[in-house]
């Protein structure tokens, strides 16, 4: 499934001094003069210094003693600079001594005796070359990077491929690409990559740092952006790497350089071994965005659509491999233990409702919760009995299990399978010892349960998953699982050569998931549904829900929902108590609202909170009464209100106290572009009602330059015509504590 370059690496090293008809830039030297401008043609005017336009976006390449840097990164439709003052390196490899394992670092701007740049015409491709390193320890060891343009959309192109015919030194990680950008001035913000996405605008002024490893719950996507959407300039950068491959994506703040640096670190498979290069898996692409994260999500989205390997078929229906029933969900309810605490609970929700209802049944089975994985049967008396009372209520249960551990003491205190059976899938450090990890439970003698994290591409380990599901499914009829943590923890760098992945980095823990869950999917009823914790992006296509129950932060845009909103169903947010806990419940539930996610993962007990329950029941019977929006449709750009908004602050207590401050009035808009027609959603969460105009391009929406039609839809499914002469100057009235919801359609449809 891996990615085939056109260059053998093993050819790279003799290649990068090789000149063939390309015109050379070395030490000091230009490109020769060529009679046809071609588009990315290379201005070389000034001395040492390589000028490569792409569309109002210009990239130079600065000739420096050991290397090549980057000198400048100019918007040059504004004349806005985006480089920091003090640049990164264009790439930085770490290598590793074979013997001792020390660790020491080439980057682009240092350590070459021979750094050369080339242009084809014919291809309209720049090449860059680094050979010959001046630490001879090095010899071998060379980097060739691509660089194509995109002159339409202010876009840079790049590949890379290192070669390694070193006996002594491995490598062991490639950051690339990596950029330092400027403060871009007031008003300027940087969206990186936190649940949904987050956008900040302190991080020219604070040492934050945002990200973590990728592909997992917290950071979901492979792009970020830095931009100023009053001046109209920014930056947007991406890994679009359709394998899901692993690697470290952070944006973090220098305060002292007055920089943000947004990097994308490889950990290289089969890390640590001699005489193995490097493919970047995918291209990396810098293009200029004079947008917002809005914009920056739809550049992304564009590639998904095209190129990544989870996203899913959608026909005139959305998902059809996804149960109608599932795609049509308004709400969640979460608890759990035997039957028959939990069943009549769950039951009167659905009833109080009057929906269809989606339950997330924790604690079925005999073992403690995080105790004795895998060994979830025998499940407590009444299991059976209640799904099938529950399906007949017109509730839909999904039970939980956990899709990536697998507990060292597996019958209570005794290692009873793990040694013997589990211990070869699991992952290993470089030392052969297994990967572990504790979430609080204990044994039975009062010690810390210890999980090992088994590894996704061994057989034994996507058997026993498949085989629990399909006993779910088979023998008790559940309409749907929870596999717990898939797309939720990040991977684990496995260094156990016998399960027959490349060992540390690459995508094989992605690939690992995609085998487990396509003999899944193969072998469930058509009715049935899987879902997961969290919403790393790589699994979409093998799941039908992505538990969002994480999306908790300040500053949160959903960017998330903006590229995979219709692709897969979103649930859930943890609801939970605290001196504010009416509010924060209006604002999550508002918030998923306008996200586009089914409401809920509450306790059934949440409609009996007189202050907050009104609202929530609201949003879920608008949630349905608009379902088809978000499982035939895709969201639009979320509309804004001439007069601000106030802010409203609670405590969600993610984590201890926690407070979050949003817009008192949150907005959406979702779009089905083959019925052209639009829905705005405005959820005002507050106490006070609020009154303005409307502040949008309709060029954004399907209605642009026609006559529409409009109405206000009502929880309860009415319709109520509205009269809008021009919907970028509506005014609009939204009541505290209500949803104001407009359809509106082309009327010469």
């Amino acid at each position: 499934m891996r990615r085939q370059k056109s260059t053998d690496l093993h050819r790279l090293s003799a290649a990068l001094l090789v000149c063939t008809t390309w015109h050379l830039f070395v030490a000091g030297s230009v490109y020769a003069a060529r009679p046809k401008v071609p588009a990315s043609r290379p201005d070389v005017s000034v001395p040492g210094r390589i000028g490569i336009p792409a569309g109002d976006l210009r990239i130079v390449l600065q000739n420096v003693e050991r290397g090549l840097r980057v000198a400048s990164l100019l918007d040059t439709g504004t004349g806005q600079e985006l480089l920091a003052a003090e640049p990164l390196p264009l790439f930085s490899v770490v290598l590793r001594d074979t013997q001792t394992k020390e660790l020491l670092t080439l980057t682009a701007d240092s350590g070459w005796k021979q750094a050369l740049a080339a242009y084809s015409e014919t291809r309209n491709r720049h090449t860059l070359t680094f050979g010959n390193p001046t630490d001879d320890r090095f010899a071998g060891i060379g980097v060739e990077l691509t660089l194509d343009v995109d002159t339409v959309a202010g876009a840079l192109i790049w590949d890379m491929k290192i070669a390694n015919e070193n006996p002594q030194w491995a490598l062991w990680h490639v950051v690339f690409p990596q950029v330092a950008l400027r403060d871009l001035g007031e008003g300027a913000k940087v969206f990186a990559q936190v649940t949904s996405g987050v956008e900040l605008s302190t991080m020219w002024a604070k040492a934050d740092k945002r990200g973590g490893t990728y592909p997992g719950g917290w950071t979901a996507m492979q792009y970020m952006a830095a931009y100023n959407p009053v001046r109209g300039t920014g930056l947007y950068l991406g890994m679009h790497d359709p394998w899901g491959s692993t690697k470290d994506i952070f944006a973090q703040g220098w305060p002292d350089k007055q920089a943000v640096a947004l990097t994308f670190d490889h950990p290289v498979p089969n890390m640590g071994k001699p005489g193995v290069g490097f493919e970047l898996p995918g291209v990396a692409r810098w293009q200029l965005l004079r947008g917002d994260w809005f914009d920056a999500a739809m550049i992304y989205r564009n590639w998904v659509v095209n190129d990544a390997k989870w996203w899913p078929s959608l026909g005139p229906d959305g998902r059809e491999d996804t149960p109608k029933w599932m795609r049509e969900l308004p709400a969640w309810v979460m608890t759990g233990g035997p039957a028959s605490d939990c069943v009549p609970k769950v039951k009167a929700f659905a009833q109080a409702i009057a929906l269809p209802t989606g339950f997330h049944w924790y604690n079925w089975h005999e073992i403690p919760f995080d105790n004795d994985y895998p060994h979830y049967f025998p499940v407590k008396d009444g299991f059976s009995e209640g799904v099938a009372e529950l399906k007949a209520a017109g509730v839909y249960p999904m039970p939980y299990i956990n899709g990536r551990l697998w507990d060292l003491h597996d019958k209570g205190a005794e290692d009873w399978e793990f040694t013997k059976t589990a211990r070869p899938a699991a992952t290993k450090d470089e030392d052969g010892s297994p990967c572990t990890e504790s979430y609080g439970s204990k044994e039975t003698d009062g010690n810390s349960v210890t999980l090992a994290v088994m590894c996704p591409t061994t057989s034994l380990w996507q058997n026993q998953v498949r085989d629990i599901v399909l006993r779910l499914f088979n023998d008790y009829g559940v309409s749907g699982v929870y596999i717990d943590q898939i797309a939720a923890a990040a991977p684990r760098l496995c260094f156990d050569a016998s399960h027959g992945h490349d060992l540390g980095g690459g995508p094989w823990w992605t690939e690992g998931y995609w085998k487990m869950l396509d003999a899944i999917r193969a072998a469930k009823p058509a009715d049935r549904m899987l879902t997961t914790e969290c919403n790393a992006e790589p699994y979409i296509k093998w799941l039908d829900g992505y538990l969002t129950w994480h999306w908790q932060n300040q500053d949160m845009v959903p960017a998330f929902s903006a590229v995979y909103g219709g692709a897969v169903q979103m649930f859930g947010r943890a609801y939970r108590s605290g001196p504010t806990q009416d509010l924060a419940n209006r604002m999550k539930a508002g918030q998923q609202l306008v996200y586009g996610e089914q409401i809920g993962w509450f306790g059934p007990e949440i409609l009996d909170r007189a202050d907050s329950a009104p609202f929530v029941r609201d949003c879920i019977a608008l949630r349905y009464q608009l379902r088809e929006y978000f499982y035939r449709g895709r969201m639009a750009r979320p509309p804004r209100f001439a007069t601000p908004a106030p802010t409203v602050t609670a405590d969600w207590q993610w984590s201890n106290e926690w407070l979050v401050t949003t817009d008192a009035v949150l907005t959406g808009a979702w779009w089905i572009p083959q019925d052209n027609k639009t829905l705005l959603l405005l959820a005002n969460v507050s106490d006070t009602p609020f009154t303005s105009r409307l502040s949008l391009n309709p060029k954004d929406y399907t209605f642009s330059g026609k006559p529409i039609a409009a109405s206000v839809v009502h929880p309860d499914g009415t319709r109520t015509p509205l009269a809008l002469d021009a919907i970028d100057q509506a005014n609009v009235e939204i009541p505290a504590r209500s949803i104001v919801a407009w359809e509106i359609q082309s009327a010469d449809r």
